[in-house]
């Protein structure tokens, strides 16, 4: 293959990738966040601000995703107290912080008795989101699931 037309070809995928990415990254914008969740390991735990539940939670499973442009994804999966494996809460939101303080809160979901949840929303986020971490908590804003660990 002549030289000339390597050249070319080479050029024409560098633009095709460019072009991908800016679509991406302009049609949601870069995930910030993308972390595994755990439970509240010991009562009342504060982190960034935000204050533990009253007792220990253990996690099946649990996932959060943020993008830059605001949408937030937070999914939780056998969220139960560790004392007997029960949830006794009915319905829960997300708190996102950023810099080390809450930055936003997500609007209340259901709250299986099985302890699995599902927040899928948009929120507004500062203009410098610093180490962010996000919250599972009850309706009175107790956590009981978060990034990070």
């Amino acid at each position: 293959m002549p030289r000339v037309l390597r050249l070319a070809l080479a050029l024409v995928l560098l633009a095709a990738l460019a072009i991908g990415t800016v679509a991406s990254t302009s049609a949601g914008g870069p995930k910030i966040l993308d972390a595994r969740m755990t439970g509240i390991p010991t009562a009342g735990l504060v982190i960034d601000g935000v204050t533990g539940g009253g007792l220990p939670w253990v996690l099946d499973s649990g996932h959060a995703k943020l993008f830059a442009d605001g949408r937030l994804e937070v999914e939780v999966e056998g969220l139960v107290l560790v004392r007997d494996g029960t949830n006794p809460v009915t319905s829960g939101h997300a708190i996102v912080t950023c810099n080390g303080a809450p930055a936003a809160t997500s609007p209340n979901v259901p709250f299986s008795p099985s302890g699995d949840a599902t927040v899928t929303t948009q929120v507004d986020l500062p203009a410098s989101c610093l180490a962010p971490a996000i919250f599972f908590t009850t309706a009175t804003d107790r956590w009981l699931a978060v990034t990070g660990f």
